[in-house]
């Protein structure tokens, strides 16, 4: 509680109405932060009333109650963009694989006794029913190459030349796993006041910050902001909201959630901060 509250409430509502001629359920409301018999003029004008007569800083109470007549004035619901950077696949030149695959059937050739048994590779495609004395796997780089070894009555020459045309190739793409950094901030291009809740510990501070501002993301957060120009991080993705009223926002299990007034006060346990 600020110190300009702290003195209203120890001056009490019946002085404060003898000595302003403040309607004395108007200065109680005020001591109460009740705001619901007021409209958001009257209220401007006693606090400055109030500021002028007992020399009091009432800047906290003002963001309360901005807070609670912007919520009674939005009737709109505005739907987040959420902008997701693309990733990146990595690929594999075909080249480079039948220059792998040529190596090894040349090394294969090489170890086998030329007089006992001949190789010879065959350009049939898969599923060929001629697939039937024997086959050959490899797999190089992730990747998987496949070939066929038939007919063994047939001899190949040794210095025949083979090209990538001569292999039946299959190449499999292999997407590598993105490792997602976790985090949770909230960008302000203007000044931003926020106030945030540990919802576990039910510990709460306020912040007045321009730019990025960060909170542990492993952690529930209830938010109530100033404004509502703001955008969301979440492990590198981006949701932008823009209103020109206050906002409350729920950030749980990693999701961020805009939330109503009487929504917040219920997991707030009826404090409107």
């Amino acid at each position: 509680m600020s110190e300009g509250m702290t003195k209203l409430k120890s001056i009490g509502a019946q002085k404060i109405h003898e000595q302003t001629h403040i309607a004395r359920h108007h200065a109680q409301a005020i001591i109460h932060e009740s705001f619901d018999d007021m409209n958001k003029i009257q209220f401007l004008g006693f606090v400055s009333i109030l500021e002028r007569e007992y020399s009091l800083n009432l800047d906290e109470l003002r963001l309360i109650a901005e807070e609670h007549y912007s919520e009674e004035n939005s009737n709109t619901q505005e739907t987040p963009k959420v902008f997701v950077t693309p990733k990146r696949k990595k690929r594999y030149t075909l080249v480079y694989l039948a220059v792998a695959a040529i190596v090894f059937v040349i090394a294969v050739l090489v170890n086998m006794d030329n007089s006992s048994l001949s190789l010879k590779v065959k350009t049939e495609p898969l599923n060929n029913e001629a697939i039937d004395n024997a086959k050959v796997n490899m797999q190089i780089a992730d990747t998987e190459v496949t070939f066929e070894v038939v007919d063994e009555n047939t001899t190949l020459n040794m210095d025949e030349n083979l090209t990538s045309s001569e292999l039946n190739v299959t190449v499999e793409e292999i997407i590598p796993a993105v490792i997602v950094e976790k985090s949770f901030k909230i960008i302000a291009d203007t000044k931003l006041w926020l106030g945030y809740m540990d919802i576990d510990t039910r510990a709460k501070k306020q912040k007045i910050f321009t730019g990025d501002f960060d909170l542990d993301p492993k952690k529930d957060w209830l938010l109530s902001l100033g404004h509502g120009y703001v955008n969301v991080e979440i492990d590198g993705e981006v949701t932008e909201f823009k209103s020109k009223y206050n906002m409350k926002l729920l950030y749980k299990n990693a999701n961020i959630t805009k939330i109503t007034f009487k929504k917040y006060k219920e997991i707030n346990r009826g404090s409107k901060w």
